[in-house]
């Protein structure tokens, strides 16, 4: 077996295995079926990168002729032209199509990307799959951030080889690349998000490329050997792209897929004859594709992003192929006319100095325009008449968040007014956290305090197995809590209850499950959710009426299905009735089904009592509702605001006037 030979020349089907990269990217996007795990294709974008950066400052190393100085000027001339006409898009559409508060974040966004650091600012702001994502055009850019800060330290790293390692570069490469592989294994348990994120736990990534680029494997010459590594190459990608899916644990030790196929392939088109898979990601269309794969990357998300915003629903297939043709021909304008201009032999601004000059300028500019946006608070003054209820509604809110109503304690914090004796306890999710302005109201309104018990849905013996955190456990420590307290004589269970009998976080969402119980007394996770849950509800019920407890049982609210603030400022902007979008009462009744059927039986039992809060939250249409008094009734698709919470505030006036004869 011979050594790979270390001259860098042009590999037609890298270009090819780009293409097949960026395409599953857009095609995961965009939903199409048979790519629920296209995210990966940003793993086969890093050993690509790593792989030809690498084999560029190595040979030039090794030849005594690298310039840092060089590096960063190839590094701006690729990444510049194209980044910066696409923040330019995403700044326009933004001013004219998103509120302020969504503008604002929008302004940070810029100023992250234009600084490459917008995978620390998206890592702070939540998940990659999270349905808020349409609010975030340059949400794609995290991985252009990864890979800029990978290329601040990767160069001085080789150079520090060369110099002070005795440059055993594989060696030193190895070992860096093990560490951050581990780190991401150990990551995607202990915090996903910022393993997805990290550049310390994705860096193992395009090491593998580097790896390969030193030339220290010794390449097969047997053609029989190179097309089966380029074939099981390519059916890791495919396995990668077809079968995981956002619920899949990832990057960690799923990432190995999609980084080792794309090693393999590269691995067996190295020196001598070419395989049945380099020939096909060779030809001219595949070529193409993968030249102008830089310019699809950046420019579909935000088109995507923008078109499902503004539409409020999933693209037609039509649409669908408007995005991918649109994407094409801009990608494809932008390469022949922005790109190259940039990277020819006679380059626009062809000195150094003024490169890096023009670079920074630019950078100040863009970077300075965004945090003026985040300044001026989004600029509300934009669309004052659609921002006026969204400004209302935070305001209503943060005054809410100051006088919370917790009168002392932490974990389980009081409640309601000052001085008395609790006599309840609310207990649940988020959707419980909702309910708290019209708990306090009425709390406060026949004088009554209790206990706040809020972090997980309120049931016993069953954990969420796609959750980090123990639910049985904590549900547990809240139970004996409860028991603690026998002056507390009513518990009120909220939770997102429909969302924990189907698995789905919206009607809309089948057949993806993204909560899925396990019941840990069983140790049972093969029954359906609706059956589960109704085990851990009935073991809740019963164990609070064994404490002599009266059990206040509250539905769920509907759910919009849409971000409620931006349901309503886009329609106001463009003129058209929104209430065609929503949900109405039989869309309601069918989501919530299983959970009625349970609070049925439920409440049957002697003091148990249910609520339905359904009873207000639809019109004289059976259409749900959103706005009351030009007030808005969401914080976001499905947890009440202040105001929706004291819109239904009388419906507990029974609860505490029989609290107060229990007394």
């Amino acid at each position: 077996m011979s050594k790979i030979n270390n001259e860098l020349k042009y590999r037609a089907d890298i270009d090819g295995l780009r293409a097949i990269a960026v395409l599953a990217v857009i095609f995961f996007h965009l939903d199409i079926p048979g790519f629920s795990g296209g995210f990966v294709g940003v793993d086969v974008f890093f050993v690509i990168s790593g792989f030809l950066i690498t084999s560029i400052i190595h040979k030039e190393i090794e030849a005594g002729n690298f310039s840092v100085a060089r590096f960063y000027e190839r590094r701006i001339r690729r990444i510049f032209p194209a980044l910066f006409p696409v923040i330019a898009f995403t700044f326009i559409v933004g001013a004219l199509v998103f509120n302020f508060r969504t503008f604002k974040d929008l302004g940070q966004s810029i100023t992250a990307t234009t600084l490459f650091s917008s995978n620390i600012l998206f890592w702070f702001r939540g998940g990659y799959f999270a349905a808020s994502s349409l609010q975030k055009p340059l949400l794609h850019t995290w991985s252009l951030a990864v890979e800029e800060q990978f290329y601040i330290f990767f160069p001085l790293l080789l150079l520090l080889i060369s110099r002070y390692g005795k440059k055993k570069y594989f060696q030193w490469l190895l070992a860096i690349g093990i560490a951050s592989l581990l780190l991401s294994v150990i990551g995607v348990y202990r915090n996903q998000e910022a393993a997805f994120y990290w550049v310390p736990t994705r860096a193992w990534e395009l090491l593998v490329g580097s790896l390969l680029a030193l030339g220290i494997l010794p390449c097969p010459e047997s053609i029989v050997k190179k097309n089966l590594f380029s074939f099981l190459g390519l059916g890791l990608i495919i396995y990668s792209v077809v079968f995981y899916n956002e619920a899949t644990l990832f990057p960690g030790a799923n990432a190995l897929a999609p980084v080792m196929g794309s090693c393999l392939i590269i691995y067996s088109g190295m020196g001598g004859e070419g395989t049945t898979v380099s020939r096909f990601l060779s030809v001219k269309p595949m070529v193409y594709i993968g030249l102008i794969s830089y310019s699809l990357y950046l420019w579909h998300w935000p088109l995507i992003a923008f078109s499902r915003y503004l539409l409020l629903r999933e693209l037609t297939s039509l649409e669908v192929l408007c995005i991918i043709f649109v994407t094409f021909v801009i990608s494809a304008f932008s390469l022949k006319f922005i790109e190259q201009p940039f990277r020819r032999k006679n380059p626009i601004i062809p000195a150094r100095k003024d490169l890096f000059w023009s670079a920074a300028t630019v950078m100040f500019i863009v970077s300075g325009i965004g945090v003026v946006i985040s300044l001026q608070n989004g600029m509300p003054y934009r669309n004052p008449e659609a921002n006026a209820a969204i400004i209302r509604l935070e305001e209503t809110d943060v005054e809410f968040d100051k006088n919370y109503g917790i009168l002392a304690g932490k974990n389980y914090p009081l409640i309601g007014t000052a001085g008395i004796v609790p006599s309840f306890i609310l207990w649940g999710d988020s959707h419980a956290v909702a309910l708290m302005p019209a708990i306090i109201y009425k709390a406060r309104q026949y004088g009554k305090s209790g206990f706040a018990v809020y972090g997980s849905p309120p049931v016993l013996g069953l954990d969420l197995i796609d959750t980090p955190q123990n639910e049985a456990l904590r549900n547990e420590e809240s139970f004996a809590f409860i028991k603690s307290h026998p002056e507390c004589k009513t518990v009120i269970l909220a939770a997102r209850w429909a969302m924990y009998a189907t698995g789905h976080e919206s009607q809309n969402e089948l057949p993806k499950i993204n909560h899925r119980f396990k019941d840990v007394k069983t140790d049972s996770h093969l029954m359906p959710n609706s059956v589960l849950l109704g085990v851990g509800l009935f073991r809740v019920v019963d164990s609070l009426l064994g404490l002599d407890k009266n059990v206040v049982l509250v539905m769920d609210v509907p759910e919009i299905g849409f971000e409620v603030k931006e349901l309503l400022f886009v329609n106001r902007i463009k003129g058209t009735d929104y209430h065609k979008l929503l949900p109405n009462i039989t869309d309601y009744q069918k989501r919530n089904k299983d959970v009625s059927v349970l609070f049925s039986k439920l409440a049957l039992r002697k003091n148990v009592t249910v609520i339905y809060p359904d009873s207000i939250l639809f019109d004289k249409d059976d259409v749900a509702i959103i706005t009351h008094s030009n007030n808005i009734l969401y914080r976001d698709d499905d947890h009440l605001s202040s105001f929706g919470a004291r819109l239904i505030a009388p419906l507990f006036d029974d609860v505490f006037r029989n609290i107060s004869k229990r007394l």
